[in-house]
């Protein structure tokens, strides 16, 4: 790392930690949503300059590699966001010939959309640089540590939808 960097990523470290102690420890939900924030700021910066994607189409885009052929709703659903958030990225991946479109067989008001050849490298490219982002995020954390985690978030995301369940569709 250049010094540089390092004197700004030290500055940064700083007004995240400031930021933090600003709130309650037991205020898990800001916290989550702070690192949530800046795991978004991160990745658009990184889809942008690695494959010229807007935040929007790369998560089209790897939700589409995950479901294959599928409905703009069933992105939306799978990713929690608004079905016309996800159309705008269809129309803008289509116009780059990184997704196709054709008539969904059983409604006839409907398409489906599946990644093309090159979509496909697309995602294959962005996302094994990802992995390694991956893991340089959690490079501090031990493998326990690691399953703690995501046992932890688990137990959240299923008391929340305990209590609302109305969130999930399905």
């Amino acid at each position: 790392m250049k010094q540089h960097e390092s004197s700004a990523a030290h500055r940064a470290v700083e007004a995240l930690e400031e930021r933090w102690a600003n709130v309650a420890p037991q205020n898990l939900p800001y916290h989550i949503l702070l690192l949530s924030k800046l795991l978004d700021r991160v990745t658009a910066q990184h889809v942008r300059e690695t494959a010229d994607l807007s935040l929007a189409e790369w998560r089209t885009i790897a939700h589409l590699d995950y479901l294959g052929t599928c409905s703009a709703s069933e992105i939306a659903n799978l990713a929690f966001v608004d079905r016309a958030e996800v159309s705008r990225a269809l129309g803008n991946l289509e116009k780059r010939a990184l997704v196709r479109r054709e008539p969904h067989p059983r409604k006839r008001n409907s398409r489906l959309v599946s990644l093309t050849d090159e979509g496909k490298k697309v995602h294959a490219a962005v996302r094994g640089e990802r992995g390694k982002f991956f893991n340089d995020w959690v490079a501090d954390l031990t493998d326990a540590e690691r399953k703690q985690l995501d046992s932890g978030l688990r137990r959240i995301i299923k008391r929340v939808v305990m209590i609302a369940p109305d969130v999930i569709d399905f």
